[in-house]
């Protein structure tokens, strides 16, 4: 039994939905974890990126550090002042030693005691790891020199250093105008024969005549500010511990604040497991750029093995130094992975659920399709089927009854139109057949009375042949007459039965082509069904792409906030320590006056304050490292400071970007769900098209089927009529034979 084609209809839809479905569910599985690799791809780009970002800003933090001891160091003015304030505190501590001392005993002890018991303090007094002091009269007559003795008792006023300069001359001169100065001028190290930049600050004791000085040589300030530099940076440390070390361009270690054992040793045969040379490469990432990253292997602190590691260097060109830090990305790397295998997780969850409602939607539209084409299609089928089988059994009074629309009520009208226009032939026809039949009727009594006036004739021979032959030609002309007018009617009739042929045919030709344009849009509107599902699922993806890309937008605008916020929050904690580092300073200075004015005392005391003042002097320095270290704090907030400023603009920049990022893809997701109610909508009207094309081809095919029979009967018709009109040109031609025969019986009586 062969299936109705509603029923093949429903098992074709079916069929497409679940190959619909299963192409739907593998092909989003397989995009979902195309997107999730490039997700994790673009993660650890960004991830790296911001590892790099990160590395730049802290490694220029300590770039800014070393800078500015730099800029010190090469401030020779500033160098003085700063040398000269240092040594104005230790000329005052001797200065107020020696007023003291001689006030306090210039009546007790005679003056050359005095002077002598004067100037041994001055030469025992040491400063600064054996730096000293010494004295000099107003005449730049050398009275006490620690270090060099031969000068003491030398006039010294002509003495010049390698440029020229009478140095003592200069310090008895600022001395005698000012009480007190600066004076800077070439002078050797203790054993060394090469002068270098000296700087030293004088001060006249009037009571005594004296000139008491101190001196600092500049390249000891610069050495003195590297390793300020030096071991600022090396106690800068990250909040997880992260450090910081310096190389020079050998490569050769400057400082390691994890490996000590490497600072000094050249550094170029350490390799990594893979065999690279990572101090070879960092000097290599400089020499061009003066900047770059350089990958490796490298211990963990506290744990074993090799880490891949990334590390930004920059290099401090005045001083030949490479700065760098670097970051391990295992951990990196380790996060990535955890967020796609949640994210593939999700994903999975999402297909599952997405699987059975696509499913459940299945099953609902094939119930909607199966009772939706039992209503509309195939009741209004079946009643046209069987009205055209009533009609091919030759019923041609039936009607369909039911309820049609669409294609299907024209499909109706039209066979209804045909039927009626068949009956009315068909009448035609059986009224042309009733007037043959009369006609024949006629003949058969002119036949019937021509017999029996043959009867006649024979029976009067030659008395009534003359009148049977007139009587017969009579019946003969009514014969032929009506023979003619019958074979006029069958040839008419033929004539209308070809006709109605032919029209038949064009019929079915044009339905042919009906159909056959009716496939063809079908086969258009199925591709144009297929293109609106494939636009309306782009535009799915699309919009779900933005509506993810909205979210991680507004996060990344949260974060920034926060960050902004917590940039604020920093730079007012600077601006607390700095003040506090302003006390520190404060009550450093005190210290230090309390530790000097206390070595003064312990040096009036004599031996027996001795310990006391060796205590005073440990005090002092402690008092000028703290100031030293406060300094270097101050230094490194004001940095934090500018560089909490810096970034506090950029958040706010990033956070201007991020809210029009924000605007722009609400407006794409919004553009895209009408992109999508479209698409759904221009896919139904497609898809209905399509369905009305496929039922109106059946229609057509059956309609071509009725046509067929009506052509064939109409075809019997015409074969039937030209055999009548044969029979009738026979029995015209007989009855011409009869005229001839009374012709002859008339001339043969006349």
């Amino acid at each position: 039994m062969r299936k109705s084609i509603v029923v093949q209809m429903i098992i074709a839809v079916a069929a497409a939905l679940v190959i619909e479905g299963l192409f739907f569910y593998t092909y989003l599985t397989l995009d979902i974890h195309r997107l999730s690799r490039e997700r994790a791809n673009v993660t650890r780009k960004n991830v790296y990126q911001m590892e790099q970002y990160s590395l730049q800003d802290v490694v220029q933090l300590a770039y800014t550090t070393v800078n500015r001891f730099h800029d010190q160091s090469m401030d020779i003015e500033g160098l003085k002042r700063d040398k000269a304030r240092e040594l104005r505190k230790i000329v005052d501590t001797a200065h107020s030693l020696l007023t003291e001392e001689y006030h306090a005993n210039k009546n007790s002890l005679p003056r050359a005691e005095l002077l002598e018991r004067l100037k041994a303090h001055i030469v025992r007094m040491r400063y600064d790891d054996g730096n000293y002091l010494w004295i000099t009269d107003t005449d730049s007559h050398m009275i006490a020199h620690p270090i060099s003795p031969q000068l003491n008792g030398k006039d010294m006023s002509t003495a010049t250093d390698p440029k020229g300069k009478r140095l003592f001359a200069e310090m008895s001169k600022v001395a005698k105008a000012s009480g007190e100065g600066t004076v800077d001028y070439m002078w050797a190290k203790p054993g060394e024969t090469e002068a270098k930049v000296k700087v030293s600050y004088v001060k006249l004791v009037p009571e005594l005549g004296w000139i008491v000085g101190t001196g600092a040589w500049v390249e000891d300030l610069t050495e003195d500010l590297k390793r300020q530099a030096l071991e600022q940076v090396k106690r800068m440390r990250l909040a997880d511990n992260n450090y910081f070390w310096i190389n020079n361009l050998e490569p050769r270690m400057i400082m390691h604040p994890e490996k000590p054992e490497l600072d000094g040793k050249k550094v170029d045969d350490i390799k990594d497991p893979t065999g690279k040379a990572i101090f070879v490469e960092f000097v290599n990432a400089v020499r061009e750029d003066g900047e770059g990253f350089v990958d490796y292997q490298w211990p963990k602190p506290g744990q074993t093995g090799n880490f891949p590691k990334l590390s930004f260097v920059k290099l401090f060109r005045p001083w030949g130094w490479v700065i760098g830090m670097g970051v391990y990305m295992d951990e990196v790397e380790a996060q990535i992975v955890r967020e796609r295998d949640d994210f593939d997780a999700a994903v999975s969850a999402m297909l599952n659920k997405a699987s059975l409602f696509g499913v459940a939607f299945i099953t609902f539209v094939m119930a909607a399709i199966v009772v939706l084409m039992r209503m509309r299609l195939k009741k209004p089928i079946d009643a046209v089927v069987d009205y055209s089988g009533n009609v091919a059994r030759g019923d041609l009074d039936a009607t369909m009854s039911g309820t049609f629309r669409g294609e299907v009520l024209r499909l109706k009208e039209s066979i209804e139109a045909m039927v009626d226009s068949l009956k009315a032939k068909m009448r035609e026809a059986e009224l042309k057949s009733e007037e043959a039949e009369e006609e024949a009727g006629r003949a058969r009594i002119a036949k019937q009375e021509a017999d029996e006036a043959r009867a006649k004739a024979e029976t009067a021979k030659r008395d009534g042949m003359l009148e049977a032959a007139r009587a017969l030609e009579s019946i003969v002309e009514r014969v032929t007459t009506a023979s003619e007018e019958l074979s006029s009617q069958s040839e008419q009739i033929r004539v209308g039965t070809t006709t109605q042929k032919q029209r038949i045919g064009e019929t079915a030709t044009a339905m042919d082509q009906m159909n056959a344009t009716v496939l063809e849009v079908a086969r258009n509107a199925g591709n144009a069904a297929d293109n609106a599902d494939q636009t309306r699922r782009k535009a799915m993806e699309g919009r779900d792409i933005v509506t993810q890309a909205v979210s991680a937008i507004t996060s990344v605008h949260k974060l920034a906030s926060t960050l902004k916020k917590d940039m604020d929050t920093l730079g007012v904690q600077a601006e607390a320590i700095g003040q506090i580092m302003n006390v520190i300073t404060d009550i450093a200075d005190q210290t230090n006056l309390l530790a000097l004015n206390a070595a003064i005392e312990a040096a009036r005391a004599g031996d027996a304050g001795r310990g006391f003042a060796v205590v005073a002097d440990e005090v002092r320095k402690l008092a000028e490292k703290t100031m030293t270290a406060t300094k270097e704090v101050g230094d490194s907030i004001g940095a934090i400071q500018h560089s909490a400023r810096t970034n506090a603009a950029h958040v706010d920049n990033a956070v201007e970007t991020v809210e029009e990022a924000t605007r722009l893809a609400d407006s794409s997701g919004t553009a895209l769900a009408s992109i999508v109610s479209l698409s759904e909508g221009t896919a139904d009207q497609v898809r209905n098209i399509a369905t009305a094309s496929e039922e109106q081809s059946a229609a057509s095919e059956q309609i071509n089927r009725v046509v067929d029979e009506i052509n064939a009967i109409a075809g019997n018709i015409a074969d039937g009529m030209d055999q009548a009109t044969q029979a009738l040109q026979e029995l015209a031609q007989l009855a011409a034979d009869l005229a001839g025969l009374i012709e002859r019986i008339k001339d043969e009586n006349s």
